[in-house]
């Protein structure tokens, strides 16, 4: 692998000290573990890109000290700031998570070159995780890597792995395929379901806003014909999809980030109960297929039977 150039790298890290402690529980409460944060500024030369990143990093005191990584992505015009509850709960449940947020703008936009920018964030990581002058050094395990995201962040993280095989299991938060809704251009927005979908050969998990492809303003924030049902039916086995009902695109968002003028159909079901049920299930299905625990996947097939038995949820699997 070609090394590329860090300026400000992950070396250069601000602790921000922010410490959580939970006890043994099941995926829904706080996990066991305490963490820290720190920040990075990543400049990849070859590319001419640079970009800010945010991890989550457990201490694991008296364990093997590598842990699960699981690269989080933002939605369109979004950072890692919207998403920190997510980064705080995987974290406690001892998942190094790493955030990124990516140079998008409204006319500046580049799926490609946005998952190039996925890539270089893990190539990044283990590179200091294989340093042993790096504070990341043995902290990220090569072999238990998964994606996550929100919205085009979660398109990225499946076209990223793609051609990625050191990503291993892939949940995400309302996809959306569709790249600018005005012009299309498939060299800057290629699709990636039904086309790339088959090339997946790993755990893949999509969680669905049933609101998302109701019309607000000009176009749909999720467009059916765009959304998570169709990235779920190009999927091999095994996939699981789940639609919240009653919720809206924009529902994932943490609401201090959120959008007071969000352009997207939003349900009656509150956004905390979407946030916490969502990082629940995310953390279930990677405990399960990142952190080997067949108990996690139990307890995720009863919480999604009793979610439907509620009436909260629907649910796809093969």
């Amino acid at each position: 692998m070609k090394t590329r150039a860090v300026a400000c790298s992950l070396c250069c890290v601000l602790l921000l000290s922010v410490m959580l402690v939970g006890s043994e529980g099941s995926p829904a409460e706080i996990g066991p573990y305490t963490f820290e944060t720190f920040e990075a500024d990543l400049q990849d030369e070859d590319r001419d890109r640079s970009m800010g990143l945010l991890v989550f990093l457990p201490e694991r005191e008296g364990e093997p000290s590598a842990s699960p990584l699981v690269v989080f992505n933002h939605g369109f015009l979004l950072s890692s700031l919207g998403y920190l509850s997510y980064g705080r709960h995987l974290a406690s449940h001892g998942f190094v998570v790493a955030m990124p947020s990516f140079p998008t703008s409204f006319l500046r936009v580049h799926h490609v070159r946005l998952a190039e920018d996925v890539r270089f964030v893990i190539d990044s990581l283990l590179e200091a995780t294989a340093d042993e002058a790096h504070p990341l050094f043995g902290r990220i395990d090569p072999e238990r890597i998964g994606g996550a995201g929100h919205s085009l962040g979660g398109k990225l993280s499946l076209f990223e792995a793609v051609t990625d095989d050191r990503v291993r299991a892939i949940a995400v938060l309302d996809p959306v395929d569709e790249g600018n809704p005005i012009w299309n251009n498939p060299k800057l927005y290629p699709s990636v379901a039904p086309e790339l979908m088959p090339e997946l050969e790993i755990p893949l998990m999509f969680i669905g806003a049933e609101l998302g492809k109701v019309l607000v303003t000009f176009s749909p924030c999720a467009p059916e014909d765009e959304n998570y049902e169709r990235f779920f039916e190009a999927a091999n086995a095994p996939a699981i999809e789940i639609t919240l009902l009653d919720v809206g695109h924009g529902q994932f968002v943490d609401e201090e980030a959120a959008d007071a003028d969000d352009p997207c159909a939003r349900g009656d079901v509150p956004s905390e109960w979407v946030r916490s049920t969502s990082v629940a299930y995310l953390t279930a299905f990677f405990l399960g297929h990142l952190a080997e625990s067949p108990e996690a996947l139990v307890w995720l097939d009863e919480r999604l039977a009793q979610d439907v038995a509620d009436g909260r949820i629907l649910v796809r699997e093969k």
